[in-house]
């Protein structure tokens, strides 16, 4: 009894880790959304001051993709050693996509491609910047 107690608390500690997680995440999709909309409206007008405005994430980045894989492995490792039928959570053991990779593998890369193409927006965006200062 004193082992089910115990990890009991366990996964409330972690579930009310995850809630306030998911809040700081839809937290930074929103400053994203925002920097993005403000973004194009600079652009627009030529504001001289969007152009120095930081990453919403910074050198944060790297943690909150590792924490994205760690939670991956510990989905994929709890849905390998899966409990019988009767006791499972079906929703959180989908098949997984593609057989080559493993779902934290294709999670991550997602995720790279995607800062990949914020990077790569962000180079092209100051580049014209310095055009437009030359001109």
């Amino acid at each position: 009894m004193q082992e089910l107690e115990q990890e009991k608390e366990v996964l409330l500690q972690g579930l009310a880790m995850m809630a306030r997680g998911r809040d700081w995440y839809q937290q930074q999709l929103q400053r994203v959304r925002e920097r993005r909309r403000r973004l194009g409206r600079s652009r627009a007008r030529a504001d001289v001051g969007a152009e120095g405005s930081p990453l919403p994430l910074g050198r944060l980045l790297p943690k909150v993709q590792e924490v994205a894989r760690c939670l991956g492995e510990l989905l994929a490792a709890a849905c390998a050693s899966r409990a019988p039928p009767s006791l499972s959570s079906g929703p959180l053991c989908p098949a997984p996509a593609s057989p080559s990779a493993p779902g934290w593998q294709q999670q991550t890369m997602l995720m790279l491609k995607e800062q990949n193409r914020l990077l790569t927006q962000e180079v092209t965006d100051k580049s014209e910047r310095i055009t437009q200062l030359e001109q």
